[in-house]
Parts: structure tokens; C-alpha cells; sequence
């Protein structure tokens, strides 16, 4: 059940969003294709607060900025379980940060993008980056940061999440594979 919360967490953001999808062919169409989608393979980073710097800060090294605006703050617990390590969409968020706490010592993996990008071209594809989150370290995604998870290296993680309440309102989505026909690969 609790795995389960994790995933309504996912599909609530998906369905949310997909009345105003990122990422659209530049014709101003989207993309469908029958070909199996390219392949871009990331190889996951340890974190690090240098490496994190842009896309916010490492909880447990750095000073952590909160940030809200015009919402409240919601704590919950995430839980995922072992899944490939398949990207095909990015989320972000433009009124909180959204802080990533692994509980129990469990390592994870995101994936992340710059806010300056849109996905609305295929160069875009080359700021993403991945990263490995030891049990023991948290992240704090800046407001504006693409992510997709974390989710475990191992069989489960469960994730303190701290962000705004209002998320399936303020949740932006880059359909990767459906708009640019990719899908990332993390290799770990």
C-alpha cells in the first residue's frame, strides 16, 4: 500500500498536466511516431554539492533555502519500489522547492534539468544529468528544477517529501518520449 502511495503521487502529476503539455515538435505539433523511441543513456553522478549546485542544495552539506510562494508547505512520505530506470518525463514546479529526504538509509537515483530549458528542442536533451543519493544525504530541488524521481536503487525507498500543498496545480511536464521520441537510461 505504501508503494502504491508513491505511484498515485506520480499519476496525480501526470494527469494534471496533460491539458497543457512541454515540449511540443516544432511545427507546434507533438511528435507520434510508431519507431521505438532513441535511447539517451545518463550516467548517474554521486552527489555532491558542487555537481548539485544548479539545481539547489544537498541536505545534510549545505544551507537549505525554502521557498514558497503564495502556497503552503505539505509533508508526506513517498514510497517507490524498484523499477528500470526508465526516464520519460520530467516534472517541475514554479511556486515551492520540493525537498527529497530518503529514509531508513536507502539510496536513490534523480534525474534533473536546468529551469532554463523547456525540452521544446532536442539540444535540450544534453542538460540532463542523473544522480545517486546515499542514505544518508537529502536533496532540495530549486524552484523551476526538471526531476524525475528519486527512485531506489535498491528495492525500496521511502522519501520524507516536503512541497508545496498545491502540487497537482503547480506541476509543469516535459513529455520526452511522446514530444522529443526519447527516453533516458540511468546507468548506475
Amino acid at each position: 500500500m505504501a508503494a502504491e502511495q508513491g505511484h498515485q503521487h506520480e499519476r496525480l502529476l501526470a494527469e494534471s498536466s496533460s491539458a497543457s503539455p512541454t515540449g511540443s515538435a516544432p511545427d507546434g505539433g507533438h511528435r507520434l511516431s510508431a519507431a521505438a523511441p532513441s535511447i539517451l543513456t545518463v550516467t548517474a553522478e554521486p552527489l555532491t554539492s558542487e555537481g548539485w549546485r544548479p539545481f539547489g542544495q544537498v541536505i545534510g552539506r549545505d544551507e537549505c533555502a525554502l521557498e514558497l510562494r503564495g502556497a503552503e508547505f505539505h509533508l508526506d512520505v513517498l514510497t517507490y519500489e524498484w523499477h528500470a530506470l526508465r526516464c520519460e518525463l520530467l516534472n517541475r514546479h514554479h511556486t515551492a522547492t520540493q525537498a527529497l529526504i530518503p529514509l531508513g538509509g536507502s539510496p536513490a537515483v534523480v534525474v534533473v534539468a536546468p529551469r532554463e530549458v523547456d525540452f521544446s528542442d532536442l539540444e535540450h536533451l544534453s542538460t540532463i544529468r542523473a544522480f545517486t543519493i546515499s542514505g544518508d544525504l537529502g536533496i532540495n530541488l530549486a524552484i523551476g528544477t526538471w526531476h524525475w524521481g528519486p527512485y531506489p536503487t535498491g528495492t525500496v525507498v521511502h522519501l520524507a517529501n516536503f512541497q508545496a500543498r498545491n502540487v497537482v496545480d503547480d506541476n509543469e511536464i516535459a513529455y520526452l518520449e511522446r514530444d522529443l521520441a526519447t527516453v533516458v537510461e540511468v546507468r548506475l
